[in-house]
């Protein structure tokens, strides 16, 4: 349920993490050290975490998937969870959200950046050092999967949205 970079943080911080993967993604995540890891081609995911959770739910999701799953996520929060999503905004509808006191937060950084909001903004930039010093610190591990030349940037995305990286792809600058 959260990005390899959303994993660590929460692992530093001390949470118990519980992720979501496909088989081909198993291997790479298992460096990571999430508590639990449920392959969703093989695995209930729901049923996974009812187990885990002794049918609570989940306090916090952090969903980088996109619409449909947050709209699964919703009925997988424990009372007072929240979901946090980075991708789409799941649809409300039918969802009980006062009666479970459910939240939702929406990120999207490069909204923050065009905003025009100076606050915003500054944000992102103490957001960038901090996660800098982690990185130098080693608290958290960049996990690049490739460097590539600046003129390779368009096949880099391609391969992204073709779902062929697995880690972070880097485009050099020279």
């Amino acid at each position: 349920m959260l990005g390899s970079i959303a994993i660590q943080l929460a692992k530093f911080h001390g949470c118990k993490v519980f992720t979501t993967v496909s088989s081909s993604k198993y291997d790479y995540v298992k460096q990571l050290a999430p508590d639990t890891i449920i392959n969703y081609q093989t695995e209930d995911v729901d049923k996974k975490l009812a187990d885990l959770t002794d049918g609570l739910g989940i306090d916090l999701i952090i969903d980088t998937v996109g619409k449909k799953e947050a709209e699964l996520d919703l009925w997988r929060l424990a009372y007072n969870g929240r979901l946090v999503t980075i991708v789409d905004v799941p649809s409300l509808d039918n969802v009980p959200m006062f009666d479970r006191g459910l939240g939702i937060d929406v990120v999207n950084l490069g909204g923050a950046h065009l905003s025009g909001n100076p606050y915003q903004q500054a944000d992102l930039g103490r957001m960038n050092a901090e996660m800098l010093k982690l990185i130098a610190n080693g608290d958290v591990k960049p996990l690049i999967e490739k460097v590539i030349p600046f003129d390779q940037i368009i096949e880099g995305l391609t391969a992204i949205k073709n779902h062929e990286v697995v880690g972070k792809l880097v485009a050099k600058i020279d």
